[in-house]
């Protein structure tokens, strides 16, 4: 019931107070098509295994139900969440939108836009191509009917793609793997067994891609109309992640490395969780990202540099199988390196709009040398006092400020000094979405 308890926030937004004076809201297709908002107000949603891409009419359908891609809301430009661009530097450079949704295809995605160069001089690939399709394995494998995005092509190369990247890798922790591993994998001989050696492989006929479901698609908005009556579903949703958020899986791992492994020109970045390898994600349609202690956002050099067998990792990403994650977040609350600056985190938060309390806390390293202040909102600078790990090194602290007027201020700045009262970093943390 939890994807249906938007209804009446969707609806409350869109048809009172000041929108009620308003015109109705607007949504532009990529063709050019307007349309307006159905009235009365007819929701939708969606959270459930992607069936179908439509690239060339920018649609999505899922649980029956055919989802539009909007060029513009409001005359804003949609971009579906957790989708990314990233360019030959690792970096950032654009999401996917309708006017470059052709991105979304397993086609482009294990051909042209997979991305070989190394993310540094000792990092491995940064995208070699998806291991998994974004509708299932199944349907991959089938010739395309009518507008169906499917390519059985592409869907061999993701297969071949995920066999690949499990040998070289297998081959990095030869020795720390259990014996067993190519065959868990599915790298099996025709009577089911399997090869010890990366070395010695059965014929490729008998290897077993695990089946997956494809993608998830969680979506919510309302219909729309243009002028000849026709109806069409746009995310149009007020709430965060909800909006249209494709994501090829949530799985989790927690627990210490194990081991760590470098890249080279064919091999990613990789560790060890129990007897999980773990690699960054490689499908150039999804966002990766790693994190330190304070939750400091870092690159994947870093990374894996500072990261040593012992230290504890969470990691979300994709499982491909059982025994490979594909990781899309990566976060080793204890891990520093002096390329991070000095890392503060705030967490926790406790605020309550009806009494003005406001309570979080958090972490900060290295505090040798430093004074540290917190200012809510435009507020005035508050001492915050840092108490030492003699284990770690590690500061912690807890902040507790009353007759903090809210929803009006929503933010909190740790401001860390010198000696000389120069301002050495400064972070600010919104905390709206925990205001009760």
């Amino acid at each position: 019931m939890r994807s249906f308890s938007l209804f009446a926030a969707i609806g409350g937004l869109a048809i009172s107070g000041a929108a009620l004076a308003q015109a109705v809201p607007t949504a532009v297709l990529h063709n050019g098509t307007v349309v307006t908002q159905k009235v009365p107000l007819q929701l939708y949603a969606v959270e459930g295994s992607i069936w179908d891409f439509d690239v060339p009419n920018r649609t999505v359908i899922a649980m029956g139900q055919t989802i539009h891609v909007p060029a513009t809301i409001g005359g804003a430009t949609f971009f579906i969440e957790n989708l990314e661009v990233v360019n030959s530097s690792d970096l950032v450079v654009g999401r996917i939108s309708a006017a470059n949704f052709d991105r979304i295809s397993d086609a482009n995605a294990v051909v042209r836009d997979t991305i070989a160069a190394p993310a540094c001089p000792s990092c491995g690939p940064i995208r070699l191509g998806p291991v998994r399709a974004l509708v299932s394995t199944t349907e991959a494998r089938s010739n395309p009917v009518g507008t169906l995005d499917r390519f059985p092509a592409a869907e061999s190369t993701i297969e071949d793609n995920y066999f690949r990247l499990a040998l070289n890798l297998f081959q990095r922790y030869q020795g720390v793997l259990p014996v067993d591993f190519l065959g868990r994998v599915g790298i099996r001989t025709a009577t089911g067994g399997y090869p010890t050696s990366p070395f010695q492989l059965p014929p490729r006929a008998y290897w077993k891609y695990p089946h997956v479901s494809g993608a998830t698609i969680r979506s919510e908005g309302t219909v729309y109309v243009d002028a000849q009556g026709r109806e069409y579903n746009i995310p149009d949703s007020v709430r965060p992640g909800r909006i249209m958020h494709i994501a090829p899986a949530e799985h989790f791992t927690l627990g210490p490395c194990r081991a760590v492994r470098r890249g080279d020109l064919v091999t990613p970045d990789s560790l060890l969780v129990g007897d999980l390898l773990i690699t960054p994600n490689q499908d150039p349609r999804y966002p990766t990202v790693f994190r330190g202690l304070g939750g400091v956002e870092i690159s994947r050099d870093v990374f894996f540099r500072a990261l040593t067998p012992g230290t504890e990792v969470t990691v979300l990403g994709a499982l491909t199988g059982d025994h490979i994650l594909f990781g899309n977040e990566f976060d080793a609350p204890t891990l520093y390196d002096a390329a991070m600056g000095i890392a503060i985190s705030a967490t926790q938060f406790v605020a309550r709009a009806s009494t003005g309390d406001l309570r979080w806390r958090g972490e900060i390293f290295p505090v040798d040398g430093l004074t540290f202040t917190a200012r809510v909102g435009l507020g005035a600078e508050i001492p915050v006092t840092v108490i030492i790990d003699p284990l770690t090194g590690i500061g912690g602290y807890t902040m507790r400020v009353t007759g903090v007027a809210m929803p009006e201020n929503h933010s909190v700045t740790m401001i860390a000094r010198d000696a000389n009262g120069i301002i050495q970093r400064q972070v600010t943390f919104d905390f709206a979405a925990f205001i009760q």
